[in-house]
């Protein structure tokens, strides 16, 4: 590695962030080339930690002071078994980029690769925040009004009542970083009625009841939200297991694709300016493809999963939200909300 220094304890100001480059569907070199361009409009305050293999670099060199490569010679692919990845690749970008993360060495780790060996390695070594039974991936989603924090996206496929009460919390946590009061809580459901849904849903429903209505809540209960109610943007944070996170998840994108793929018909290409400009802020925000990766929620760390498939702006997107929550200190609001709520 080319420099390497240990974070401040205390009021530092700087924001030291891992990026991993490899094992994605991406090709690395054009993820490298634009972070490299991205870097010289950073302050002084962020650094960057790229892992790279010594071909990618061989003629590059960091444009700033602010940008660190750290050489690695193993990359955990997607093809790779999660468990037995991390165990036999110790020295990979990934296994190293969350070593660094709980040795202090790194303030945030982000990566395209392998979302099982990510959730695996990070749950190894680093520890749970305090009230956590299990993680979750904390994803934005589009809406017509907002963007909402929908979690669990694919870390849990199994769950309790108690671990969608702590995804809320999580879910509150991340939507005050980013200034909002009062976050409003939805739970997904086949139905608006409290009674609607299987045993835990039920359960979560009346202890998020509860707890909205405490006095001095953190957060207000939207009760049950059908998955077509979603996109109206009238929740701030939307609560599911990780199973079914994850396929109302990749369906919505799946429709934004179709929706996109529309866009670029000749009908619209010969439409007038305005309407151009209409669609062209459809496409924008639709682009699931640029926006940032979803956050590993729950391990007293800032992790980040961006799609494998993920271009060039969705990691500068997640580079950007990984130094707010940074420097709005995210893991602290997270324990705060879960010792206030569990």
């Amino acid at each position: 590695m080319r420099g390497k220094s240990k974070i401040t304890e205390g009021g530092s100001a700087s924001c030291h962030i891992g990026i991993d480059l490899l094992g994605s569907d991406t090709p690395p070199s054009e993820l490298l080339d634009a972070i490299l361009s991205y870097s010289r409009e950073l302050p002084h305050s962020i650094h960057l930690t790229l892992f790279v293999t010594p071909s990618l670099v061989e003629r590059t060199r960091p444009p700033t002071d602010n940008v660190l490569f750290h050489i690695v010679e193993e990359v955990i692919t997607m093809e790779d078994a999660p468990l037995s990845a991390i165990r036999v690749k110790k020295n990979s970008s990934l296994c190293l980029g969350i070593r660094m993360l709980k040795d202090g060495l790194l303030q945030a780790f982000i990566s395209a690769g392998n979302t099982g060996a990510l959730i695996a390695c990070a749950k190894i070594e680093l520890p749970e925040l305090p009230h956590v039974d299990r993680p979750a991936l904390l994803a934005l989603l589009p809406t017509r009004f907002n963007e909402i924090a929908v979690l669990d996206v694919g870390a849990n496929t199994a769950y309790k009542a108690q671990h969608l009460v702590q995804f809320a919390s999580m879910g509150v946590a991340y939507q005050k970083s980013r200034g909002i009061a009062l976050p409003k809580v939805g739970l997904l459901n086949i139905g608006s009625e409290a009674k609607k849904g299987t045993p835990e849903l039920q359960m979560a429903y009346n202890e998020l009841l509860s707890l909205s209505q405490k006095e001095n809540p953190s957060f207000s209960f939207s009760g049950n939200i059908e998955g077509r109610d979603v996109f109206h943007g009238e929740i701030d944070v939307l609560v599911t297991d990780g199973f079914t996170g994850n396929v109302f998840l990749k369906t919505a994108e799946g429709i934004a694709t179709v929706i996109m793929e529309d866009l670029h018909s000749p009908f619209v290409q010969e439409s007038s300016p305005h309407i151009k400009r209409i669609l062209a802020e459809i496409r924008q925000r639709l682009n699931y493809a640029e926006y940032p990766g979803a956050i590993l929620c729950g391990i007293d760390g800032i992790v980040m999963k961006c799609h494998g498939n993920s271009n060039p702006k969705s990691l500068i997107s997640s580079i950007t939200i990984a130094s707010r929550l940074v420097q709005h200190q995210f893991l602290d609001q997270v324990k705060i909300e879960l010792e206030k709520n569990i």
